[in-house]
């Protein structure tokens, strides 16, 4: 009896350790390998390609990565797009999430000709992470997700979003205007009233209605005013189809 009571004082010890070897080995296998969940959000206006504009990532383990470039697979792999070359790197902590801004780009080459992504190309996009040592492939987040139970008895409304240049606009709106002043590239909105709205430090502030017939009727307008004495270039696109 004596010794069956000290082998279960002896187990007793031991009973902290085993409840607590799980959770060890859990938290021990967060900080071993890499992995990295991705959202991909894509845009297009009128004056630029379809291309990917932000790239969500999560890091699903809790270690720090370093990440020296951003790279896309396209169309099941068929194309590889370096999206973004981090410098100085991006340091992404353990369980950090971070928003890349992938800077824009007029038009894609391959093999020195001109090429022009599609729909069903991106919806077939991976992302790749460089990192000092090795590449990583992320998980592709899905934001599709189904309305719950709770939420389906009532009537969905659908937002639409007109965006030029990342101006956001509404039915009234004509005319965008794209100009350059002091080497940056700016954007303003006509609604059809003939006022400015958006990017606009000009003492013109409403345009005659003679001159909103046309793109080229407000060209002429803009030139009549000597618009073009205070900018480098300036052009005009219509936003609603006629």
């Amino acid at each position: 009896m004596h010794g069956y009571f000290f082998n279960f004082q002896e187990f007793l010890k031991i009973v902290p350790g085993l409840l607590i070897f799980p959770i060890s080995l859990y938290l021990g296998l967060q900080k071993i390998g890499t992995k990295v969940n991705a959202g991909i959000s894509f845009a297009n206006n009128p004056i630029s390609p379809l291309c990917i504009r932000y790239v969500d990532l999560r890091n699903m383990k809790d270690r720090t990565i370093v990440i020296y470039s951003i790279f896309a697979s396209i169309n099941d792999d068929e194309f590889l797009l370096e999206l973004k070359k981090c410098n100085p790197p991006l340091i992404l902590k353990g369980y950090q999430s971070t928003i890349a801004q992938i800077p824009p780009y007029s038009f894609l080459l391959l093999d020195g000709e001109k090429f022009e992504l599609n729909k069903s190309m991106i919806e077939k996009t991976t992302i790749y992470l460089e990192l000092a040592h090795s590449t990583v492939k992320c998980n592709t987040l899905n934001y599709q997700k189904p309305i719950s139970k709770r939420l389906s008895k009532y009537r969905i409304l659908k937002n639409v979003t007109n965006n030029f240049n990342g101006i956001i606009y509404d039915e009234h709106a004509v005319y965008a205007i794209t100009y350059t002043s002091q080497s940056r590239v700016k954007t303003a909105i006509v609604n059809e009233s003939g006022s400015f709205h958006g990017e606009w430090d000009f003492e013109i502030f409403q345009l005659p209605m003679k001159s909103m017939r046309s793109k080229e009727t407000i060209e002429a307008e803009l030139k009549s005013m000597r618009f073009g004495d205070h900018v480098e270039w300036f052009k005009v696109y219509p936003l609603r189809n006629t």
